[in-house]
């Protein structure tokens, strides 16, 4: 057998051997090894940027930094005056809340008071026999109103903005309750005294004196806490007013000389001309005449006494004369008022009167001494009623 031929041999022999191989491998099942992975090599590779497109052709917050930093600052602007606005409306309601607190209490003192008015203007009006009988009670009783609504008054707390004027406010209420209680005295004296002319003039002044709360308030409170809420531009609150009397002709002396004529069932009127005079009046005990052109010098004393001369200039007797004196001293800031009655003095007739009781310390500046004689019923002439002097005290 040559070399070639041997080498075929093994050829055809290893063909075999696979052959065999190949078919036992397809009967069965091959086990599979897992295959070793050979780790793979990252490839790195520079990123360029995603370009964003522009929305709407304009600039991008990323293009342009500076629109940033304006819109932020748009932002905290909005912010800041969304919160000062906040704040500056809860102040203003809270300052709205606190006016409307105090202006209610202003309304609920006032609708009091003025009640108060208009029942005694309804007695004014209509005064019958009822009224007649009722009124000591219904006089003290309005007096005794008027001085809670006058406590209540006082006790209100005002606001910042109001405290100057709600100082008229209490003022007015005060002006109220002295009117009331000067008017029950001068009312009840008045329907004892023979005549209505005299009676009716102390009447008329103390009406007056309630006709002044009106003018006081509406001045010195009510015009002033308007301006105060107009220049606030608070125009959902309203300042009461306020009106004591009906109507003002009810303080008239008129209007009181007819109430105590109905009052009193109906008097004669006074015929014939009636009139006093105030001639002077003398310190005691020296029995100097007091000068109303000068000052007059006397000596200080804790019970002064005076006479006081009257003339009867009219064509008739008169009866229970009144005759006043009153002292304004300084360090006594409160007026000292004495009184006196000259009990009858014929026409042409003088007659003087002693009063005593009056005080007055040392000092440089002049006191005053005010003499009022009268009136009488029907007097027509007032001028020569009173006489005013002038002291110093050593």
């Amino acid at each position: 057998m040559s070399f070639f031929e041997d080498d075929e041999d093994r050829t055809e022999e290893e063909e075999r051997v696979t052959e065999t191989r190949r078919r036992s491998r397809r009967r069965q099942p091959r086990e599979r090894q897992p295959r070793e992975r050979k780790p793979k090599e990252k490839k790195t590779r520079e990123r360029k940027p995603r370009e964003r497109k522009p929305r709407g052709g304009g600039p991008t917050m990323g293009q342009s930094p500076l629109v940033r930093v304006l819109i932020i600052l748009a932002a905290v602007v909005i912010l800041i005056l969304l919160v000062s606005l906040g704040v500056k409306g809860c102040l203003n309601s809270k300052k709205v809340g606190e006016y409307k607190d105090y202006f209610n209490s202003i309304d609920g003192i006032i609708k009091d008071s003025d009640d108060i008015g208009n029942q005694l203007s309804d007695m004014f009006m209509k005064p019958d026999e009822s009224v007649r009988q009722s009124l000591e009670g219904k006089m003290s009783d309005f007096l005794a109103a008027q001085d809670q609504i006058l406590e209540r008054a006082k006790a209100v707390e005002a606001p910042d903005q109001f405290k100057k004027v709600n100082e008229w406010f209490v003022a007015s209420m005060q002006v109220r309750d002295r009117g009331l209680r000067g008017l029950q005295p001068a009312m009840l004296n008045a329907l004892e005294a023979r005549d209505n002319q005299a009676g009716a003039a102390q009447v008329s002044q103390e009406m007056l004196i309630l006709l002044t709360s009106d003018v006081a308030y509406d001045e010195f409170f009510y015009q002033p806490a308007q301006q105060v809420l107009k220049d606030e531009d608070i125009t959902e609150i309203k300042v009461p007013q306020a009106k004591f009397l009906k109507d003002p002709a009810l303080a008239s002396q008129q209007t009181a000389v007819s109430v105590l004529d109905k009052l009193k069932g109906g008097t004669a009127q006074v015929t014939g001309l009636h009139g006093v005079a105030l001639v002077g009046v003398k310190v005691q005990p020296s029995g100097m005449a007091m000068a109303t052109d000068s000052d007059n010098n006397l000596k200080a004393s804790d019970s002064l006494t005076f006479q006081v001369e009257i003339e009867n200039q009219g064509e008739a007797t008169e009866n229970d004369v009144p005759v006043s004196l009153t002292l304004t001293a300084p360090g006594r800031p409160t007026p000292q008022k004495v009184d006196g009655t000259i009990p009858t003095i014929a026409p042409n007739e003088r007659k003087t009167i002693e009063l005593t009781g009056l005080a007055a310390d040392a000092g440089t500046q002049p006191a005053l001494l005010q003499a009022h004689v009268g009136p009488v019923p029907g007097e027509a002439n007032l001028d020569n009623n009173g006489g005013e002097y002038k002291i110093v005290f050593s």
